[in-house]
């Protein structure tokens, strides 16, 4: 069993919050899914909507989960 990874090589499981891409017609943009489950050749999750998707393409996901602190670094104040 090889794990699912995104687009970097990372790997994806479940919790974590990725993107992929959408198109329809001419115009396309990114929407997030938040990942409930990871097989070798699809994740499954809810989209902002609470939508369960399906999705196949994995290699064109990203993950996004926000940084913690530790790897944003502290806040600069001069």
């Amino acid at each position: 069993m090889t794990p699912a990874v995104d687009f970097i090589g990372r790997t994806i499981e479940a919790g974590h919050v990725v993107v992929y891409p959408v198109r329809r017609g001419s115009d396309m943009w990114l929407n997030k899914l938040s990942v409930s489950q990871v097989w070798d050749d699809h994740i499954v999750g809810y989209n902002s909507a609470g939508k369960l998707l399906t999705i196949k393409n994995v290699k064109n996901v990203v993950i996004v989960d926000k940084p913690t602190v530790a790897e944003a670094g502290e806040p600069h104040n001069p």
